[in-house]
C-alpha cells in the first residue's frame, strides 16, 4: 500500500480467511458436551502418541501397568493428594503428561504443572510437551492457534488452560485451579517464601489453590526420594509394613501420611503375593560387579522360587489382571497382629485423604537388574573402601527409589576419644608404621600459628600420624621475628609473608619406618589457602618461590568445598573467580569437598584396625589432638562442631592428607606393582637409606629424573 505523502511503501500482511458464523458455532459445540467420563488410561491409549524406542506409537498401559492406578486415581473425587515415589526413568512423567492430557480432551479445567526451575520447567515444554502436542492430531486440533497460546508458560486449549510454572510462592498463590500437578517435589525448596515467615511447602500451598473446585479438586506429587532417613534405627513392623522411615522432608513424608500402596507379583509357582524389592534379588557379591549382576535373580519370599529378569515384564502385565498389583494398608489386623494390606477401592482402607504410592526400582519397566546390581556393588565397594556413601545414597535415591539410610552418626554409635586410646598402637613418636610407603604433610592456618601434621599412607589405604605439633615462632632469620629483649614474637602469616618460610623445612625433615633401614620423607605438602585477612597473598608468593626453586610440584594450596552434593571429591583448578569481586587468581588450587572427605576419615578412624582404608592413632598422640579429630558430626547438609568443642585442627589436616593421597593417586594403586614412589627402594627419591654397610652406594635417581617418573605417573 502506497503512502504517496510520506513517499514510503508499507507492506501489511493479508487479511485472515473469511469465517462464517456457521463454522465458528461447529468450532465451539464440542466445548458444550460433558465431561467424557472414561479414565486417564483410557484417554492416554485413545488421543496421546509417545515417543518408545525412538518412533512415536500409541501410548500403551502394558509398558508401565504399575501406572495405572495412579493416574487413573487423580479423577477421584475421594483423595485430595495422589503421591507417586519411584526411581527415575520409571514412566513418571509420562504418567503426569497423560493426566494434563485428560483435562485436555475429556475433562477441561484449569490445570497448573510445578516443576523444580524456570529452566527445568522450559526444558520439560521444548522437549517432552511440545512434541507430544504436535504429534497426537487430537490433542494438537485442540490448541489454539494464537501465537500467545502457545508459549513456554502457558498452553491454551479450547475450553482449558495448561499453565507451567516452577516452585516460587506467587506461582502458587492467588490462583485457582481444578489440578496442580508437582514433579520432582524432593528437588524443589521445602519452604517457599520469605526465610524469616515461609508460607509453606509447595504441596501445602497446592492444596490452597484447589480449594475453590471442592471434590473435583486434586494435587498429584512425584517424585525419587532426596531426603535422607532421620532415624537409622527405625524398622517396619507388623502394624505398619508398608511405611517408609521417617525423613525430615520431602515426598516420603506425604507418602507415609497416604495409604501407603506397594506393587506386589503373584509368584509363578505358589501363586503367592510379594514385592519385588532389591533387597529380594539373590546373587554372588564376592564376584565382581559385573559378574554378580549377570546372576541376579528374584526370590519368593514364601516359597523360594528364583525368578529370572527376563519374567519381570509378564509377571507387571499379570497385575492388570488382578494377579498382582497395588496392595495399600488397611485398618484391619488379623490374628497375628499383622497388618491386613487392600486394594484402593477396599472399604477399610486407611483412612486418609491422600493416596500414595512407592515403587520400587526392581519391578521399573525401563530399569534392568544388570544394571541395578552392578551400580549398587560398585557403590557398596567404594563405601567400604572409601566411608563415603554419596553413591550409595544416589543407587538407593534414583535407582531402587527408596531414602536412603545413613552410617550410624548418634553419640551412643560414635566413636570416643577413650575409645580411640584403648585401641592405639604402641608405636615411637616420629616414626613411620612398617607399612608405610609415603609421607604428606597438611598445613592448616590460623591467625597466630600453623597446626602441622605429617601423615604416613600404606598401599592399601591405611594411614597413621607420624608428626603432629604446632608452628608458633618465625624463623631467627626472619625481620623483626624477637624483639629489642630477645623474646620471639607469634606468628602472623597474614601481615609477614616471611613468616610462611617456617613451612620449608618441612619438605626435608625424614621419618624412619619401624623395623627396616630406610626413612621417608614428605612426597607432597598442602597448605590452607583460608586464613586471616592477606594470608591468600602471602601463601601464593610462598607457593611462587618454591616454584623458583624446583620444588613447585611438591606444593599445593588447597580450598575447602562443603556440601554432600558436590559430584568431585577432590580437584586441582585455576578458580573461575575472585572474593569479593576480585580478579581470580592464575594458579591453580586443589579443591576438597572437605565434608565427603571427612565422612572418609571418620569412616577410617571407627574401624580401629590397621586393615585397608583404616585410620589407627599412635599411643603418643596427646587426647587433645584426639579431641580435636572427633570435634565434629554429621548433620543433613554437612559436618558441624560438636557442642562446647572448640579446636579441630586435627580433623581438618587429616581431609588435607586425604585429598592430597587421593590426588597423588592413592586409589590408583595396585598394590602388587605400586609406582617407584611409593617403594622403599634406590628409585623412590623420598626414601633415605639410613641403615649400615649398603653395597653399591647411593642409586637413587635425581630429583628430576624421580619428578618425570612422579608425573608420568600421576597422568595416567
Amino acid at each position: 500500500m502506497a503512502d504517496t505523502s510520506a513517499r514510503q511503501v508499507q507492506r501489511v500482511l493479508p487479511l485472515p480467511p473469511f469465517v462464517t458464523p456457521e463454522e465458528v458455532l461447529r468450532d465451539s459445540l464440542p466445548l458444550l458436551d460433558p465431561p467424557n467420563r472414561i479414565t486417564v488410561t483410557d484417554a492416554a491409549e485413545r488421543f496421546m502418541r509417545i515417543p518408545l524406542g525412538g518412533s512415536w506409537r500409541g501410548f500403551d498401559r502394558n509398558v508401565t501397568p504399575y501406572m495405572v492406578e495412579p493416574a487413573d486415581t487423580t479423577q477421584s473425587r475421594r483423595f485430595k493428594t495422589c503421591c507417586f515415589v519411584g526411581p527415575s526413568q520409571s514412566g513418571k512423567t509420562v504418567m503426569l503428561q497423560s493426566v494434563s492430557m485428560h483435562a485436555v480432551m475429556c475433562n477441561p479445567g484449569p490445570v497448573q504443572v510445578i516443576h523444580m526451575t524456570q529452566a527445568d520447567a522450559n526444558a520439560w515444554v521444548e522437549e517432552k510437551l511440545d512434541p507430544i502436542i504436535a504429534n497426537s492430531p487430537f490433542i494438537r486440533e485442540r490448541l489454539g492457534s494464537s501465537r500467545d497460546d502457545s508459549t513456554f508458560s502457558r498452553k491454551r486449549f479450547k475450553g482449558m488452560r495448561l499453565t507451567i510454572g516452577y516452585p516460587v510462592a506467587n506461582q502458587l498463590s492467588s490462583r485457582s485451579q481444578r489440578m496442580v500437578l508437582l514433579t520432582d517435589y524432593d528437588h524443589m525448596p521445602q519452604r517457599l517464601g520469605p526465610k524469616d515467615s515461609p508460607e509453606g511447602s509447595p504441596w501445602t500451598m497446592a492444596l490452597g489453590r484447589i480449594k475453590s473446585f471442592m471434590s473435583r479438586g486434586m494435587v498429584l506429587v512425584e517424585s525419587t526420594p532426596a531426603f535422607p532417613v532421620t532415624d537409622t534405627n527405625w524398622r517396619a513392623d507388623a502394624a505398619n509394613p508398608n511405611a517408609f522411615p521417617p525423613v525430615s522432608a520431602g515426598i516420603g513424608q506425604i507418602y507415609n501420611e497416604g495409604t501407603r500402596g506397594r506393587w506386589h507379583w503373584e509368584c509363578p509357582d505358589c501363586e503367592g503375593l510379594f514385592e519385588p524389592r532389591f533387597d529380594r534379588l539373590r546373587y554372588d557379591d564376592s564376584l565382581d560387579p559385573g559378574a554378580a549382576a549377570e546372576g541376579a535373580e528374584m526370590v519368593c519370599p514364601h516359597c523360594g522360587t528364583l525368578i529370572a529378569h527376563r519374567h519381570k515384564v509378564h509377571l507387571n502385565r499379570l497385575a492388570l489382571k488382578d494377579r498382582g498389583g497395588w496392595l495399600h494398608e488397611s485398618t484391619r489386623l488379623n490374628d497375628q497382629g499383622q497388618r491386613v494390606l487392600c486394594r484402593l477401592s477396599d472399604a477399610d482402607l486407611r483412612q486418609t485423604q491422600i493416596a500414595s504410592w512407592a515403587l520400587d526400582g526392581a519391578a521399573a519397566a525401563f530399569a534392568n537388574w544388570i544394571d541395578l546390581v552392578t551400580r549398587y556393588e560398585a557403590a557398596r565397594r567404594e563405601f567400604e573402601a572409601t566411608g563415603d556413601d554419596i553413591k550409595m545414597s544416589q543407587v538407593y535415591y534414583t535407582e531402587i527409589g527408596q531414602p536412603y539410610a545413613r552410617r550410624e552418626t548418634d553419640e551412643a554409635g560414635a566413636v570416643t576419644v577413650q575409645a580411640l586410646r584403648d585401641s592405639a598402637r604402641d608405636i615411637p613418636t616420629q616414626t613411620c608404621p612398617s607399612w608405610a610407603r609415603f609421607l604428606t604433610t597438611s598445613v592448616d592456618t590460623n591467625g597466630s600459628w600453623f597446626a602441622v601434621a605429617v601423615t604416613a599412607w600404606g598401599l592399601q589405604g591405611q594411614r597413621m600420624l607420624v608428626d603432629r605439633f604446632d608452628l608458633r615462632q618465625p624463623l631467627d632469620a626472619s625481620p623483626r621475628a624477637k624483639d629489642s629483649e630477645g623474646r620471639y614474637r607469634a606468628i602472623d602469616p597474614g601481615k609477614y609473608a616471611e613468616d610462611a618460610h617456617v613451612l620449608l623445612p618441612l619438605l626435608d625433615r625424614i621419618y624412619p619406618v619401624q623395623g627396616s633401614d630406610w626413612s621417608l620423607k614428605t612426597s607432597a605438602m598442602v597448605l590452607d589457602f583460608n586464613g586471616p585477612p592477606g594470608w591468600s597473598d602471602n601463601a601464593e608468593k610462598l607457593w611462587r618461590k618454591l616454584k623458583r626453586d624446583g620444588k613447585g610440584h611438591l606444593v599445593f594450596l588447597s580450598i575447602g568445598r562443603g556440601g554432600f552434593k558436590i559430584p568431585d571429591r577432590v580437584w586441582y583448578a585455576t578458580p573461575d573467580r575472585g572474593s569479593k569481586g576480585k580478579k581470580a587468581r592464575a594458579i591453580k588450587l586443589m579443591n576438597m569437598a572437605v565434608d565427603r572427605l571427612k565422612d572418609t576419615v571418620l569412616a577410617a578412624v571407627a574401624r580401629m584396625d590397621e586393615g585397608p582404608g583404616s585410620y589407627p592413632v599412635p599411643k603418643w598422640l596427646e587426647e587433645e589432638r584426639l579431641t580435636e579429630l572427633l570435634a565434629e558430626r554429621r548433620g543433613e547438609d554437612g559436618y558441624d562442631k560438636r557442642q562446647g568443642v572448640v579446636r579441630n585442627e586435627t580433623l581438618d589436616l587429616s581431609v588435607q592428607a586425604q585429598a592430597l593421597a587421593e590426588y597423588r593417586g592413592l586409589n590408583r594403586i595396585d598394590p602388587a606393582s605400586p609406582p617407584e614412589w611409593m617403594t622403599l627402594s634406590e628409585v623412590n627419591s623420598f626414601a633415605v637409606w639410613t641403615g649400615q654397610g649398603r653395597v653399591g652406594g647411593d642409586q637413587r635417581p635425581s630429583p628430576a629424573s624421580a619428578e618425570k617418573r612422579t608425573i608420568k605417573w600421576l597422568r595416567r
